[in-house]
């Protein structure tokens, strides 16, 4: 916690700030949130809005903590996150040709590329919705590191503050109040970091200083490439993969597809946010080094490297300025959490809710129960939380875990043709039974760890050996397209 006496200035700086940021969301969906507007803007979003809900979703809490973590812990092992990241986000190109079909939700795309087979949607549906209450989870414990750093409050207490922030907005406004925000946070975002960066390697004595101290407490290899001789090659890879596979398994991307105005659109805001997320990736890593340098030289030791953006916020800018900064820290990981809420909410209503009660929403009643799935959203991705702590062991456990499973079913349907449905459920199930193995049997997780630095590249291989060798020992599909996209809307229907 810092001096008592900034406090109050950062706890009135930020309820301003999320102030601003539902007055922003009020105004902006005014008249424009009635029906499934509520779930998807109108489905008309230009570039700008969409390539800045990208960045501000990716510049988010795995970036802002972990990945300057990492650089705290392991110099340019700091870029790692953000490699798999800018990857992850380029690849979506792949997958945009699938906005002309009007889908809503990742569970409609993967019924499409199954044969229109109801029960992948079922399936994914929900796995969806588990995916994204695990993400939610994430953003709320970073929120509330920031949080618990400045003011030292209880870890509760804080990440019910950090998930009210952005609830409120969402709640008001809607996915169009989401995009909006984001706008306006990621600005913010880029603003507060760059200058952090670009005073970083100063405050710490120049570069050199900063490979001397890495040198001297027995990290020499932090400074190489990718800080591999540190890191590890086996646990970066792995690091690497579960942003990968994180991205493109998870529906809030998808969701930039769904809503952009065209193809087009969706194209090239993706390709212009995974290249700036390539150079980005090396911002975090500045910030993460100069933190250890400077932290080091002063004799002090962080609790958590999670807290490394927060330490370079206040000591190199000075508490005043450097509170105001903290704010864009918060705005990385809320900025996050309101995309991750709004896509759960929207999978919860046209997936998961038809699938048990075998009804579906009128289109008037679309704003009322979005609004208590927001709530319940939340509240279990809260419950969550409370067994959760490092940012980047999380999205490498975890997230590398349960994802890639998800993700080859995706890439399985999308490129080859001979996968059928039965190969689909194949890659989810071998996938997500393996992640579940490994998180709940420690001796597993821990060979695991230790031969192949995390579950990423064993979960893949095996979702992807499964998915091949269920499709090729079941019936080709030839469902024509235009059935299949019928399935799809027969199902949002309730058919």
């Amino acid at each position: 916690m810092l001096d008592s006496r900034y406090v109050p200035l950062f706890i009135g700086g930020f309820l301003a700030y999320i102030a601003i940021m539902i007055l922003v969301g009020v105004l902006s969906t005014r008249g424009k949130t009635s029906g499934s507007n509520f779930l998807t803007g109108g489905a008309n979003l230009g570039f700008f809005l969409i390539f800045c809900t990208v960045g501000a979703t990716m510049i988010g809490t795995g970036s802002s903590m972990g990945a300057i973590a990492n650089g705290y812990n392991g110099g340019w092992a700091g870029a790692i996150y953000g490699l798999g990241a800018c990857t992850g986000i380029l690849s979506m190109l792949m997958f945009v040709k699938i906005r002309d079909k009007k889908f809503l939700t990742m569970s409609e795309e993967a019924q499409y590329y199954y044969g229109g087979k109801k029960i992948v949607r079922q399936t994914m549906g929900f796995m969806m919705f588990v995916v994204e209450i695990i993400w939610l989870g994430n953003h709320m414990n970073g929120g509330s590191k920031y949080l618990a750093y400045i003011t030292g409050l209880d870890d509760v207490i804080c990440k019910v503050i950090t998930v009210l922030a952005f609830a409120v907005y969402v709640f008001i406004g809607g996915y169009l109040a989401v995009v909006v925000t984001d706008a306006v946070q990621f600005c913010v975002i880029v603003a507060g970091f760059a200058l952090i960066a670009i005073k970083a390697i100063p405050a710490a004595g120049g570069y050199a200083n900063i490979a001397a101290t890495f040198e001297a407490v027995g990290k020499p290899g932090a400074m190489g490439f990718y800080g591999l001789a540190q890191y590890g090659l086996m646990p970066a890879i792995a690091l690497v993969l579960s942003t990968y596979m994180g991205v493109i398994g998870t529906p809030t991307h998808r969701t930039r597809i769904y809503t952009a105005a065209n193809e087009q659109t969706a194209r090239k805001a993706f390709l212009t946010s995974g290249i700036m997320l390539f150079f980005w990736s090396f911002v975090t890593a500045i910030i993460g080094m100069s933190a250890f340098t400077i932290a080091n030289g002063q004799g002090v030791t962080l609790e958590s490297a999670d807290y490394a953006f927060s330490f370079m916020a206040t000591h190199v800018l000075g508490p005043v300025f450097g509170l105001v900064l903290m704010i864009a820290g918060l705005s990385a990981t809320m900025s996050s959490g309101d995309s991750d809420a709004i896509s759960g909410i929207t999978i919860l209503l046209t997936d998961v809710y038809p699938s048990v009660t075998g009804k579906t929403i009128k289109e008037e009643d679309y704003p009322k129960y979005s609004r208590i799935a927001l709530v319940v959203t939340l509240g279990v991705a809260f419950l969550i939380t409370l067994f959760v702590n490092d940012v980047i062991t999380y999205i490498q456990k975890v997230v590398g875990s349960l994802l890639p499973g998800l993700a080859i079913c995706m890439f399985m349907g999308r490129f080859w043709k001979r996968a059928t449905w039965q190969g689909g459920m194949a890659c989810i199930i071998s996938g997500t039974g393996f992640g579940l193995l490994y998180l709940l049997i420690p001796a597993l997780s821990g060979w695991v760890d230790s031969v192949l630095g995390g579950a990423a590249v064993p979960a893949t291989i095996i979702s992807l050996v499964f998915g091949v060798v269920v499709s090729l020992v079941t019936p080709v599909d030839n469902t024509p397209d235009e059935e299949r996209v019928k399935a799809v809307f027969d199902a949002r229907a309730g058919k």
